[in-house]
């Protein structure tokens, strides 16, 4: 019955051979690998994990058109989102009220406001670390 089947089935046979023998060399390949690149490899992976824990972590734009939106911005932040906060729409008097609004909530979640550019502003709860500065030049701080 074999050589009934080899003979109708011999170019099968052979291919199944090769396989076989490939899959025994990556499997030697997989052994050899060194504590190096085991580590440099579980390194890697701690640092994906702990990335994918911040999932609840968001940054949500903010561009207001009014002082009313403002509430909206705080709802964000209490639920600990990160928001930057675009205040190019808004007159002078209303951009100061709600920077003083946002510095109350900032204050009362332990969170972080900085200016990051002309009338725009990062607002950071606490789970959100903020790290380096953006250097603005005195016009545009005058402006604003």
């Amino acid at each position: 019955m074999d050589k009934v089947r080899k003979w109708f089935f011999e170019d099968e046979y052979e291919d199944f051979d090769d396989f076989d023998e490939e899959m025994v060399e990556d499997e030697e390949e997989e052994n050899k690998t060194s504590l190096f690149e085991k580590a440099k490899s579980a390194r890697t992976s701690e640092v994906v994990n702990k990335l994918n824990a911040n999932k609840d972590s968001n940054l949500v734009l903010f561009e207001p058109r009014s002082y009313s939106e403002t509430q909206d911005i705080a709802l964000y932040l209490k639920q600990k989102k990160a928001a930057v906060v675009n205040l190019h729409r808004l007159q002078k008097e209303q951009s100061k009220r709600v920077i003083d609004f946002l510095s109350g909530v900032i204050y009362a979640i332990d969170g972080d406001i900085q200016q990051i550019g002309p009338k725009i502003f990062l607002c950071t709860p606490k789970n959100i670390a903020v790290s380096g500065n953006i250097s603005l030049d005195d016009e545009e701080v005058s402006n604003n």
